[in-house]
């Protein structure tokens, strides 16, 4: 009747049992109780202050340290994090490198330069041709359930070598254009690849 009535916006069925018991107990009250003195007391100024500072000490500090540190509970440091200063603890972003300023501008000023040229040439990026290096199987690895034979009861079971990926793979540089790929380099075994390589696939 719940769920009909309010949607989405109904509450648990844990709580709807909590204000059962406690209405069926004579209490009609419908206000939110205040919570126990101690819990109140332990998230006084001076606390929250103090986990403030050693948060900003250390940002990977972790709460069971802090409580150590305050000598408060884990939920009251808790609920001081999230609650009282509104901060969440999260991993750091994995990013290939790490820029500095001046690389970061430079990286600004050049997307800047690639806008406009676009912008007078709307045909501009269908004259890039670009490439990379990859490494690659010289093999079509065949599952488990491609391998299967059918066989008599009596006849053996059939067997096949396994093979090493690391001895089966060579690199390869695709080119490719805004319309797809447009030429394909296989790399010499034990060719060493540099300008000078380049220069000449080019």
């Amino acid at each position: 009747m719940l769920k009909e009535a309010y949607g989405d916006e109904q509450m648990s069925q844990a709580s709807f049992y909590r204000c059962f018991n406690r209405f069926y107990a004579g209490n009609e009250q419908v206000e939110v109780e205040p919570r126990s003195g101690a819990q109140t007391s332990a998230r006084k100024e001076e606390n929250i202050n103090e986990v403030r500072r050693l948060v900003m000490q250390d940002r990977r500090i972790t709460v069971r340290m802090i409580s150590e540190a305050v000598g408060i509970s884990i939920g009251t440091v808790e609920a001081v994090l999230t609650e009282d200063l509104n901060l969440h603890k999260v991993c750091a972003k994995f990013v290939p490198k790490i820029l500095s300023d001046d690389q970061k501008q430079f990286r600004v000023e050049c997307c800047t330069d690639i806008l406009e040229v676009i912008e007078a040439d709307s045909g501009f990026l269908n004259k890039i041709v670009t490439c990379d290096e990859s490494w690659v199987f010289t093999y079509d690895p065949e599952s488990k359930r491609q391998s299967a034979h059918w066989k008599h009861p009596t006849s053996p079971r059939p067997k096949k070598a396994k093979m090493s990926r690391s001895q089966e793979k060579a690199m390869v540089i695709p080119f490719f254009d805004s319309q797809g790929l447009i030429h394909v380099e296989w790399i010499p075994q034990g060719q060493t690849v540099n300008k000078e390589y380049y220069h000449t696939v080019l």
